[in-house]
């Protein structure tokens, strides 16, 4: 195995290459693993993991070279125990598991996960850069050089994870929740089981209750476990890129402990390639079969439990779906209550318009007349004539139109609404949602299916409080049943205000001092048909011109117009 000059030169810079190395792995890890497509995220993990195990590998490689010496070489496990190949499918398959966990600390690890991989770091070059260390390299014994790296490997591994877990108290955890939407199924997958981590980190911190898979201190040692090998990736990594050439050959030749180490051994880079043939293999097929299922469907969401965001607030699976449920069945009443009221109305007012031509019929009958005459009559002797006759058609016109039975109905139905209760009953349904709220739930267990914005506060329904409104509008009391009659009156208003009542017994009244109270039949019917022919047209307009104003006016109403 042969080493660039490039990572030569970088060598004998240990700190540059330290940083190098470690800023390229952050970089990586906190803006690139959810956006690359799977075959570059798999290729970059193999890379780091492969790194981070080179100082495991040239430790191993010493420390086997000196206790084979001792060994009987006729021994058959004496030719396999010195090959490189069980070391590096040992040490890669060790780096591998510790470099994805890292790689998920720093992508979802937030703060705590930075700075405990910074300290780490930090700490494993302030021992690799002591007095007698790199300064002495290459007088020193090799089995000095790999105690060294042992005890950075230890320090580095403690102070990462010790910083992490210490940080994460502190400063408590990253949402566990929202995580970021990958590219990959595979990284989305790896990232839901990191959340049962930082579950797990939610309840040694006192954030949750117990994740609730495996018994707590079990969950918490494998917490434990996580932490130590993302700190294992850390110190690997730094460890070799402060390793000199020869150590990194060293990690893929026979087992050795001589100042230099043989070339690197054919069958151990074998092993090697053919492990990362393996990893990335079996990456890619695990991505296709996760990418054929639904989120819902896949491993780690078997043991989460789905909820939803309402705001910033989380609650059972459902329970948006079931409160909009409620809002729309209290609207579409509403809405039902409204038409059906709508309905009334315009029957109502048909009703009262169908009567119009009978009234007019009648008041234009020679007996009418002759009633009129007598009304004007005694109306004249009592000086107000005028007067009289309007009371008398205003009382003969509301009798026709017969308001109150034709309105009654509306009445009725604005009493007997029921969405007041309806609507209450949902208030306290959507009060009760607020209980309902997850609270200290694990939320490595959470898996949000859906998100919706706050629910705005439930509307008040058009059809509550309409009776009160048309009151107001009308001038008078609904709820005892006088609706047909105040509309009926503020017909006869308007008829009056515009003299059509007044217009209906000009000629009549004309007539009275000139006949002295008695007029002739045939005079009488001429008259009559006089009045008719001139002014029935006019009258008639002016009633249903009447009854349309009312009746626009109390559809404005229901079709929730602002004000009354």
């Amino acid at each position: 195995m042969s080493i660039s000059p490039a990572a030569v030169s970088l060598a004998q810079d240990p700190v540059r290459a330290a940083v190098g190395v470690m800023a390229a792995s952050l970089v990586f890890s906190a803006f690139g693993l959810v956006h690359m497509p799977v075959v570059l995220a798999l290729i970059l993990w193999v890379a780091l993991g492969f790194v981070a195990a080179v100082p495991l590998a040239a430790n191993a490689a010493v420390t086997l070279g000196h206790s084979l010496k001792t060994k009987n070489p006729a021994n058959p496990f004496f030719r396999l125990r010195r090959s490189g190949v069980l070391r590096v499918l040992v040490c890669g398959v060790t780096g591998l598991g510790a470099a994805a966990i890292l790689l998920l600390h720093l992508s979802q690890g937030g703060v705590a996960a930075w700075l405990g991989t910074l300290a780490g770091s930090l700490t494993v070059i302030a021992f690799m850069l002591r007095a007698d260390g790199l300064s002495q390299w290459m007088n020193a014994p090799v089995h000095d050089a790999a105690a060294l790296r042992r005890w950075a490997f230890v320090a580095g591994l403690a102070a990462t994870a010790l910083v992490s877990a210490l940080l994460r108290l502190l400063l408590g955890l990253p949402d566990p929740i929202s995580g970021p939407t990958a590219a990959s199924a595979l990284v989305a997958e790896a990232l839901a089981a990191h959340r049962l981590f930082e579950g797990v980190m939610a309840w040694v911190s006192g954030y949750a209750e117990a994740l609730g898979l495996l018994s707590p201190l079990f969950e918490a040692l494998l917490a434990a476990l996580a932490l130590a090998m993302g700190g294992a990736a850390v110190s690997g990594l730094t460890i070799a890129a402060l390793m000199p050439e020869r150590e990194w050959t060293r990690a893929v030749s026979v087992a050795s402990d001589a100042p230099d180490p043989p070339a690197p051994h054919g069958p151990a880079l074998m092993a090697g390639a053919v492990l990362a043939g393996i990893v990335l293999l079996a990456g890619l097929g695990a991505e296709t079969r996760l990418a054929a299922q639904e989120p819902e469907a896949r491993p780690v969401a078997q043991v989460q439990i789905g909820v939803e965001r309402i705001g910033m607030t989380l609650y059972p699976s459902g329970s948006h779906a079931r409160i909009s449920a409620g809002r729309a069945a209290l609207a579409e009443q509403d809405t039902a209550a409204m038409e059906a009221m709508r309905a009334l109305v315009d029957a109502g007012f048909d009703a009262m318009e169908e009567q119009i031509d009978p009234f007019l019929d009648g008041y234009y009958a020679l007996s009418a007349e002759y009633w009129r005459i007598g009304v004007a009559l005694s109306g004249w002797v009592s000086g107000d004539a005028e007067a009289a006759m309007e009371a008398h058609l205003a009382a003969r016109l509301s009798t026709a139109l017969d308001s109150e039975t034709h309105l009654g109905a509306l009445a009725d139905r604005l009493d007997a609404l029921g969405l007041a209760e309806a609507r209450a009953v949902l208030q306290a349904e959507e009060a009760a949602l607020g209980t309902q709220a997850l609270t200290g739930v694990n939320p490595g267990r959470l898996r949000v299916v859906a998100e919706f914005p706050s629910f705005p506060p439930l509307p008040e329904l058009r059809s509550l409080g309409m009776a009160s409104r048309i009151e107001a509008r009308v001038g008078g009391s609904v709820a005892i049943g006088t609706l047909g009659a105040l509309v009926a009156q503020r017909v006869i208003t308007r008829l009056l205000r515009r003299g059509v009542l007044r217009l209906g017994a000009r000629a009549l009244l004309a007539t009275v001092p000139l006949v002295g109270g008695v007029l002739a039949l045939g005079t009488d019917a001429v008259a009559l048909k006089i009045e008719e022919r001139n002014n029935r047209a006019d009258f008639r307009a002016e009633i249903l011109a009447a009854l349309e104003a009312q009746r626009a006016e109390m559809l404005e109403l229901l079709d929730g117009a602002e004000g009354l």
